[in-house]
């Protein structure tokens, strides 16, 4: 066992996922603390692009198993196929998103290892004691949160939702006395990508995939947007979300809500915000109405700028926002959106 950090890359139909750069980033934070390296791992089929972004992305080495056993996903050879991996880099601490494939590979990996798993984290650290990996996720009442431990067993795995990791290269993220680390100065050493293989003609799952059909693709990301025009409770009903389309989509934004919307039945849990919905990181975060409960500001507090609107000058939310606006959004959302319209035909 070394101190060293192995995450798990996603690729989907040649593409890698976004989750995956997060998790490197992550790991390199981690990986300045515990003295290892960073490994990310990727299992499927025609990988040469995704492991040259893996390694363009701050990797120390890019371990690739690629095999046409992998073209379509199953659960169990890609369980496998990276626990073999994990077995061989004997990491400290391994990481997956927790996304429906990084869970049930992480889950797979983990019964192969006899090690814990702590799913959908929502924050990770070392503790400054003994150094184990603190993973916090949130609690299933969806209200208070949990941090968690793997004392004995190693690896320690977590999954980590997708937005939690911040991109570790931005320069708010390092101390103000040092700078961030150039990754594609010549003084670096390129990441080195290596070929894993993997013998699959004893793997049996039993099943096969007879066909696929592709669904529709999200319309929108949330954790993408770098405008987020958020409803709570505040807004008075479903139509006040007409209004928010109409302010995100003058800001070239997108909408967003709280726990609740979706538990009143105004609006789908997709664009849902805090422990129980999304992480995100915009850069303006426009709440509306939103009260800013410890749930829903633990989703969205690390935007770059909060404007919040409330009529309830002792609003949770005013602690956390950089710009508060104390009054109606009924009332202010209009004259908002006539002001945009104005200055957009000028």
């Amino acid at each position: 066992m070394n101190h060293d950090i192995v995450i798990i890359a996603e690729q989907r139909d040649l593409k890698l996922q976004k989750i995956s750069l997060e998790l490197i980033y992550g790991a390199r934070d981690l990986a300045r603390q515990t003295g290892g390296r960073v490994i990310a791992v990727i299992a499927g089929f025609r990988l040469k692009e995704s492991a040259e972004k893996l390694a363009e992305e701050g990797s120390d080495e890019v371990w690739v198993i690629d095999s046409p056993f992998l073209e379509t996903y199953r659960a169990k050879p890609y369980a496998e196929a990276v626990s073999l991996a994990i077995k061989k880099a004997e990491p400290e601490i391994v990481l997956f998103g927790s996304t429906m494939t990084g869970i049930e590979i992480a889950s797979g990996a983990a019964a192969r290892l006899n090690t814990g798993l702590v799913t959908d984290c929502t924050a990770l650290s070392l503790s400054p004691e003994d150094g184990l990996l603190l993973m916090t996720r949130p609690n299933t009442d969806g209200i208070s949160i949990d941090t968690f431990v793997c004392k004995e067993k190693r690896p320690q795995m977590a999954t980590v939702r997708p937005g939690v990791l911040a991109k570790m290269r931005a320069a708010d993220t390092f101390p103000a006395e040092a700078a961030p680390p150039d990754l594609h100065s010549p003084a670096v050493v390129p990441a080195v990508i290596r070929s894993f293989p993997v013998d699959f003609s004893d793997i049996e799952d039993g099943v096969s995939v007879i066909s696929t059909v592709k669904g529709r693709e999200q319309e929108s990301d949330i954790t993408r947007a770098r405008v987020l025009v958020a409803g709570g409770r505040g807004i008075g009903s479903p139509e006040g979300f007409k209004t928010l389309r109409t302010l995100a989509s003058l800001l070239d934004g997108q909408i967003a809500c709280s726990r609740a919307c979706v538990e009143s039945g105004w609006i789908d849990a997709s664009p849902q915000v805090g422990q129980t919905g999304k992480t995100v990181r915009p850069d303006l975060y426009l709440a509306c109405g939103i009260s800013g409960a410890f749930q829903h500001v633990t989703g969205m507090e690390a935007s770059r700028l909060i404007i919040s609107i409330n009529k309830n000058p002792a609003a949770p939310i005013f602690d956390i926002s950089d710009l508060g606006i104390v009054g109606s959004v009924e009332v202010l959302l209009p004259k908002l959106i006539n002001a945009l319209t104005e200055y957009q035909r000028a």
